[in-house]
């Protein structure tokens, strides 16, 4: 088996290619979360640029959440990088809307953070500071 440097093993499930069976777990969780109605519009690998030099961040899934009634992020960690910490902090500055972190244990998928960004959402588009 080929595996990445942190152990991680890309799987292909569902018609989509996914960088570990956690993300591709977490694709299934909010699939039923989509059958129960509560979000729709699944999007995978959406860009998302934090702060005017345009740093990107690609969370693992963009959807609508019905309740809330606007666009959620989603990513699955299983490894915490030194990358992820810098992009969790950029986030909560200048993120577009709510970001929720899921990790994997033994039962599976579960929420581990949610990231409200302190800047409000009509001051940004996709997560950049538009100048006046």
């Amino acid at each position: 088996m080929n595996f990445t440097k942190y152990k991680n093993k890309r799987v292909s499930h569902a018609g989509y290619s996914f960088a570990s069976k956690g993300e591709a777990s977490l694709y299934d969780y909010l699939k039923f979360r989509e059958m129960a109605g509560e979000i729709k519009n699944i999007q995978t690998q959406d860009h998302v640029y934090l702060t005017r030099a345009r740093i990107l961040y690609i969370p693992d899934f963009k959807i609508f959440e019905v309740g809330l009634n606007d666009y959620t992020w989603s990513e699955f960690k299983g490894f915490e990088t030194d990358t992820w910490k810098i992009k969790r902090r950029l986030w909560q500055f200048y993120g577009p809307g709510l970001l929720r972190v899921y990790k994997k244990n033994s039962r599976g998928v579960f929420l581990h953070e949610e990231i409200v960004p302190k800047l409000k959402t009509g001051d940004m588009e996709h997560g950049e500071i538009q100048n006046d």
